[in-house]
């Protein structure tokens, strides 16, 4: 990953907090605390995404910021839940493609 490519949008919003909440499921939280939790990390991205709008002189603050959240998800367990939704029937031995 490289800063200078890394581009925040309301896509790689979704990953985050698909990434964080599925992070908080480790430590054991179910249930409508989950949902809550949920909410409130959606609440928390959304804002700061739309703050990055506002104020440009924090722009670069903020892309760090999810920069190092998706360097950090990706190698704290983000690839184990998009491995749920590999397909099952493909064999181990041959690609995807």
């Amino acid at each position: 990953m490289d800063l200078e490519n890394f581009v925040v949008t309301p896509a790689v919003m979704l990953v985050l907090i698909f990434g964080i909440v599925e992070f908080i499921k480790t430590f054991g939280v179910k249930g409508n605390i989950l949902r809550i939790v949920s909410l409130i990390v959606g609440l928390l991205i959304a804002a700061v995404f739309k703050l990055r709008e506002l104020l440009p002189s924090a722009q670069l603050y903020i892309d760090l910021s999810f920069f190092t959240l998706a360097s950090g998800l990706s190698a704290s367990g983000l690839y184990d839940f998009l491995k749920k939704f590999r397909l099952t029937n493909i064999s181990p031995t041959e690609p995807p493609f």
